[in-house]
Formats: structure tokens, sequence, C-alpha cells
């Protein structure tokens, strides 16, 4: 449901609360062995990163990550639930639309504005954005640049 909840978790929940319901978490900092970590993991794996350091923000930011992506939960500085990410080996869908499928469907529906900033598409209807859902490619690009792209991941906020 777009800004509402995806793979069973509901947006605004605590982070502790989701904790004690999917169990044990080995917990990491964003670092190059990480990727390692979420090649082979095989239950949830947390992640500690700091996010906009660089422009002097530093805000640090959670999340659960499932099974190498197929559900990454994210928690901000309250530890809420404020993003929820859904990705290879996910078979739900919105509508008709599911991870792996190609971006020419939802062309088909909507139109797509792709966001530079989050290398992301979002939907509009009658000219007024889809709040609460977008949709990463593998090419991660405007439609421009590269016309046949593949739904990689669909983020509900």
């Amino acid at each position: 449901m777009p800004g509402s909840s995806a793979a069973g978790f509901i947006l605004g929940g605590d982070l502790a609360n989701i904790q004690e319901q999917i169990g044990p978490v080995e917990w990491h900092e964003r670092r190059g062995s990480l990727e390692d970590a979420l090649l082979g993991n095989q239950a949830w794996i947390g992640v500690v990163s700091t996010v906009g350091s660089a422009v002097g923000f530093g805000k640090t930011i959670q999340s659960l990550v499932y099974k190498n992506r197929v559900v990454t939960l994210e928690f901000g500085d309250a530890r809420t639930l404020f993003r929820i990410i859904v990705g290879r080996g996910y078979t739900g869908r919105i509508g008709p639309v599911l991870r792996g499928g190609g971006l020419l469907l939802l062309k088909e529906m909507f139109e797509l504005d792709f966001n530079d900033m989050d290398d992301e598409f979002l939907l509009l209807k009658d000219g007024r954005y889809i709040e609460g859902v977008s949709f990463l490619t593998d090419y991660r690009a405007s439609l421009d640049h590269a016309p046949d792209q593949t739904i990689e991941y669909i983020s509900v906020r």
C-alpha cells in the first residue's frame, strides 16, 4: 500500500517492536565488508549508516535488511520506520506492477518523473504525484538515457 505498508510492515512502526517481531539481528556499520554479509545472509542484518555527512547534516539511519535486500526497513533518528524497500525475491505487487517487471508497464498507466537526486522514478496521474511509492531500476537513469529498464526495487514511504 503506497504511503502505508509493504511486506507485512506498517510505516511509523517502532524499531524495538519490529526487532522483537523478527528475532535476532546481527548489527553492522556500513563499510566494505557489509556487502559480503548481505550477500550470504539468511536472516535479518542490521545496518547503521550516516547520511548527509558530506554537507554537514550527519543523520543516522538504522536499517534492517532481510536476505540480501528482499526487504529493507529504514528507521530515522526517532527509531521510527519511514521507508520500506522490497527487492529481489519479493513476490508482492502494486496493482499489476511487480519487482522484476519492465518500467514501460508503468509508463502505460502513469506519467513517470525521474528523480535524479535519489535515482528513482515517481508516478504522476493527471499531473499530480502519487505519494508514498517510487521505483528503482537496473539503470537508475532517465528514460531518455535508457528506455528499457527493469524495476529492481519498490520503495514505500
